[in-house]
């Protein structure tokens, strides 16, 4: 007996002593993946798959105005092409990718320390200058007026600037925000969820940061005191996603001023709370890069940051312990330590296709460092899209997924920070979870595409209007509300005809995609009622809903916002 205790004991001192899974960490691998020969300080870096091969390519630069680097993935190692790819002699202060011209490669869009912003056209991996004499300094791209071609955000020392695209790659300039305010990053991301895409500024310096409503085309407004998200003094890095899951984009600023970063949780109403002392992510008063990612792939979103005090705390990786709370896990991942950090450019992707996003990082200290997410824990589902009507990269799509009980938002965005570019698919972090119930794609042009049922662990392409479910929104009829503000009680109105409607229902669903009204229509008036209660006659809390209408030529889709 005495001699089995003895066993026992032993077998759980073994069980404690070494974990039967190997811990997840981020390990170093750019010299045994063929990055080699760089010389200078790290500055500005982008992923992208320049030749539609299935794989990320990687561009950056150094601080030193001499040098940039394109490396070709060719999956167990990388191989410079900067020469054969038609872009030598190249220096670079910041690095976009978007597809401007009109095809399927995806562009480079490249500002030099010299003063020229250039627009290289990608024919398949070979690289031909088209324009060099932009205005400013373009910090990230989207499709602005959604027209289905990819426009760009400029800065300058005098304005900020909307690059308009025709589609082909000509380019017409629009002042949308007349001051400089020594504005030096940007985000764009559609905070308020009416399907245009607005703009947040950082300043490096003592200005004010806007954050920039977009109206109509050409037309943006300050709104940034009314949204709350007031910050005047040197933000570096800024990131936008859905770190709380509930459907709606919030904002993190790398601040390099005290007392230190920000974290701006989204009402979902058109306002922000600074949630930043309650979540712990206060960081330091001297951050460079700030990003939102799912490092774990547990469907919540984390935040990563980088510091120019490497000898104290370097780089946070601040886990999302799902509750509105983050703890700091850097150094337990090899993110953080001593003479780790200083990155001035960052940039998250899945280069090796494993389903666990890694991260390309380049700065002053450890100058150009390509770290391989290993032994995650979670399942995935990555998605790359494919725009038609859209543009081609998809940037500005929202994508919703439900998967057991969690409901994920993300959102394709281009460009952020100072000289951060991650890559373009979208991944999902699915826990433990096998199966994706559903995704919807909300794309630029309108239409909204549904998957079901797709298992987990697998990369996927969405093909605008192709791939899965389709609908579109014909624009010789639509469903109205009244307001988008609504105050208690709803009248909704359509001039849909009564013989292409399916069942003569509106359908009212919350910001979680869930059923919370269906309202039938009154008599022949093609009107609908709401009061803003439930099925069951309860009242519905203040927020942001969603009204649907099922035709023969597919579903009508809107927004509200009800207070009480």
């Amino acid at each position: 007996m005495l001699k089995s205790k003895h066993v026992i004991l032993l077998f759980l001192f073994l069980l404690l002593s070494f974990p039967l899974f190997p811990q997840q960490a981020f390990t170093v691998v750019t010299d045994s993946m063929g990055i080699t020969g760089l010389d200078g300080l790290g500055h500005s870096i982008g992923w992208c798959d320049i030749d539609n091969d299935g794989d990320l390519d990687v561009a950056f630069s150094n601080q030193n105005d001499d040098s940039f680097w394109l490396f070709r993935n060719d999956g167990d190692h990388f191989t410079k092409i900067t020469n054969s790819a038609g872009l030598g002699g190249l220096n670079a202060y910041r690095i976009i990718w978007a597809e401007v011209t009109g095809d399927t490669f995806t562009d480079l869009i490249l500002r030099d320390w010299d003063g020229y912003q250039r627009v290289y056209r990608n024919n398949d991996g070979y690289f031909t200058l088209i324009t060099s004499s932009l205005p400013g300094i373009v910090v990230a791209a989207a499709d602005f007026n959604n027209d289905g071609a990819t426009d760009l955000l400029s800065l300058s020392s005098s304005a900020t600037y909307i690059l308009y695209n025709d589609g082909s790659g000509n380019f017409t300039t629009r002042t949308i925000y007349p001051y400089s305010n020594s504005f030096t990053c940007a985000v764009c991301f559609d905070y308020d969820l009416d399907g245009k895409v607005d703009v947040y500024l950082g300043t490096y310096g003592g200005g004010a940061n806007k954050l920039l409503k977009n109206v109509e085309a050409d037309s943006f407004v300050d709104v940034t005191v009314e949204a709350g998200v007031v910050w005047d003094s040197a933000t570096s890095g800024v990131t936008a996603g859905d770190y709380n899951n509930d459907g709606y984009p919030d904002l993190y600023l790398g601040n390099n001023s005290s007392p230190g970063c920000k974290l701006f949780r989204n009402n979902g109403d058109g306002t922000f709370t600074d949630v930043t002392n309650s979540a712990g992510v206060l960081g330091h008063d001297d951050t460079r890069t700030a990003e939102f990612v799912d490092y774990n792939n547990d469907g919540y979103l984390d935040i990563f940051v980088s510091n120019h005090d490497f000898y104290v705390y370097s780089n946070q990786m601040y886990r999302n312990n799902g509750d509105g709370t983050f703890t700091d896990v850097g150094s337990s991942l090899g993110l953080s330590g001593q003479f780790i950090g200083d990155y001035f450019g960052t940039a998250w992707g899945d280069f090796n296709n494993d389903g666990a996003i890694d991260l390309f990082a380049v700065g002053h200290i450890d100058k150009y460092v390509l770290y391989r997410n290993d032994n995650v824990p979670g399942n995935f589902l990555t998605v790359k899209l494919v725009g038609t009507q859209s543009n081609y990269n998809g940037i500005g799509a929202m994508l919703k997924l439900w998967s057991g009980f969690q409901t994920l938002t993300r959102f394709v965005i281009a460009g952020e920070g100072m000289h951060d570019f991650h890559s373009f698919p979208v991944e999902f972090g699915l826990d433990n979870t096998p199966l994706v119930d559903s995704l919807y794609i909300f794309w630029p042009s309108g239409i909204v595409q549904r998957l079901y049922s797709i298992p987990a662990n697998q990369f996927i392409t969405v093909v605008e209007g192709i791939t899965g479910i389709s609908e579109k929104l014909p624009y010789d009829f639509y469903l109205s509300c009244q307001s988008i503000l609504v105050r208690e009680y709803a009248v909704f109105e359509t001039n849909i005809p009564l013989n292409l409607m399916v069942d003569r229902h509106i359908r009212i669903y919350n910001p979680a995609g869930e059923l919370v009204k269906s309202i039938g229509m009154d008599g022949t008036s093609k009107r609908f009622y709401w009061d803003g209660k439930s099925e069951n006659n309860s009242e519905l809390p203040s927020g942001v809903y969603i009204y649907t209408i099922n035709t023969k030529k597919g579903m009508f889709r809107n927004k509200l916002i009800l207070v009480k």
